[in-house]
């Protein structure tokens, strides 16, 4: 059970986590300019950076009292659909930006560059389909907006819950699995290897926070009244951590 949660103190916390974690990818972006190296995996990881701005906002204009008006009730919904695309954004922009690292360092005769071009291409039409099947789904069912509380929260349907979650656990595996594989298949240069590192840490990080948040979704181990909370900020930890390690 969990006990009704302080606002300021978690949209404090969760702010900073926000603003490093964007930073951090501002300043890769910044060093790979210098050095003259900027790809398509580091823009892809400075899109992400640059939505990070969208949940920052959020937190301070959404997580607040409100009163009982018209007005804001489709504030709550509007901020509700802006968090839904942004957080899905976010995270799938992160992936994009890490396979495309991949297909950096993977020579253009290598067997397996075209393996990872096409799940490069199936996660940016991932990324289209579950912005999209969010946004129809909270637009088509319309229980939730009617709901008393501060924070309005938007349950997709059976279906896109479930191709949600699988397709978070597969793109993050094969990411990692074929980490693993140009590690230990394929000689690599010292900065190469550092990379494919840094590609095999992040998908593994990013599939234990999946994990995680997904426990606190759907297993019913956040209960009582500040549950709502917590749980809206465990996403913005898992989507912060995304952008922090690419």
């Amino acid at each position: 059970m969990i006990p009704a949660q302080p606002y300021l103190p978690w949209k404090v916390s969760i702010t900073i986590l926000h603003v490093v974690a964007a930073s951090s990818s501002v300043l890769r972006f910044e060093y790979r300019r210098r050095t003259h190296r900027l790809w398509w995996d580091d823009y892809a990881a400075i899109l992400s950076a640059v939505i990070e701005c969208c949940p920052i906002a959020l937190i301070w204009l959404r997580i607040r009292r409100f009163d009982d008006s018209e007005h804001s009730r489709h504030l709550k919904i509007a901020f509700t659909h802006m968090s839904s695309a942004s957080f899905g954004s976010i995270i799938w922009w992160s992936r994009i930006s890490l396979a495309l690292a991949l297909i950096r360092i993977t020579p253009v005769w290598s067997k397996v560059r075209p393996w990872i071009i096409g799940f490069t291409c199936g996660f940016i039409l991932n990324w289209i389909a579950l912005v999209l099947g969010m946004g129809i789904t909270c637009a088509v069912n319309t229980a939730w907006q009617h709901v008393k509380a501060d924070i309005l929260i938007c349950r997709p349907s059976y279906g896109v819950v479930l191709g949600s979650l699988s397709t978070n656990l597969i793109g993050d595996i094969l990411l990692a699995g074929f980490s693993l594989y140009r590690l230990w298949y394929i000689k690599l240069r010292p900065a190469q290897r550092r990379l494919v590192l840094l590609v095999f840490s992040t998908s593994v990080l990013t599939l234990i926070a999946s994990v995680g948040v997904g426990i606190i979704s759907y297993g019913r181990v956040a209960e009582g009244p500040g549950a709502l909370l917590v749980w809206v900020m465990a996403i913005n930890i898992e989507v912060s951590n995304t952008i922090c390690v690419i």
